[in-house]
């Protein structure tokens, strides 16, 4: 790996350290966090699948 990859996961990892340490100041359950990021990830996926057979 690169070190433009590790720096990369590293931010990556971090922010979503902070943003699940901002969830749980705000008293959102464990189980609401995971439904929120399998929807995220649902919209994610599917803008990358769309994107990609649209050529962009």
């Amino acid at each position: 790996m690169t070190g433009s990859v590790v720096a990369s996961i590293v931010f990556l990892l971090g922010a979503l350290i902070l943003a699940w340490r901002g969830l749980q100041s705000h008293g959102v359950s464990t189980e609401r966090k995971f439904w929120m990021a399998g929807l995220w990830a649902l919209i994610i996926a599917g803008l990358a699948f769309i994107l990609s057979h649209i050529g962009v």
